[in-house]
């Protein structure tokens, strides 16, 4: 098996968040078209996944080029769908599903390992699990409980009244209190 990097990149709906907004611990590209997941987020990431009443697909890469596939939520865990994951995760906000995100995120990965990010080389598969339904499926912040990933979600976690700060539902109900 080809020398592969792991992360969990999730998409997202494409929305207006800019790098510099409320980031909710993820740190978004320039073009705000995906966000680097930090390793201490990664586990919350992957049981709001695991809690989430909507099945989320998965697709698995190596390097550059998608390998398997695979869904989660609905109960069923997202972390291990592909293997030898890394401590760190990537999430895509675009809802372009014709985009090679393997491709596109390959950046990101390089630069990760060059700055000596912890699991960010070696033999790896990265999980792309994709919830562009976020923006469409909460527009109450009742409903973030149904859908609780898409805490994590920056249009959501922006633009949805009573999702965000400190008395919002993800902050009281699921930790994320950014």
């Amino acid at each position: 098996m080809p020398v592969a990097m792991k992360l969990a990149v999730i998409s997202l709906v494409f929305c207006c968040h800019v790098a510099g907004q409320r980031g909710l611990g993820v740190d978004y590209a320039k073009d705000g078209s995906y966000g680097y997941v930090p390793p201490f987020l990664v586990p919350k990431l992957h049981s709001l996944e695991q809690k989430t009443e909507k099945k989320i697909s998965v697709t698995c890469c190596d390097k550059k080029r998608a390998v398997s596939k695979g869904q989660c939520g609905k109960g069923i865990k997202c972390k291990g769908i592909c293997e030898n994951e890394t401590e760190y995760a990537l999430i895509i906000t675009s809802n372009s599903t014709s985009e090679n995100w393997c491709d596109i995120t390959s950046g990101t990965v390089t630069s990760l390992v060059d700055l000596g990010v912890s699991g960010s080389h070696g033999i790896f598969n990265i999980p792309l699990n994709f919830i562009n339904w976020c923006r469409w499926y909460v527009t109450h912040s009742s409903q973030i409980r149904t859908y609780p990933v898409c805490c994590l979600h920056p249009y959501v976690y922006n633009n949805v009244e009573g999702v965000a700060g400190t008395t919002g539902v993800c902050c009281a109900e699921f930790g994320l209190c950014f």
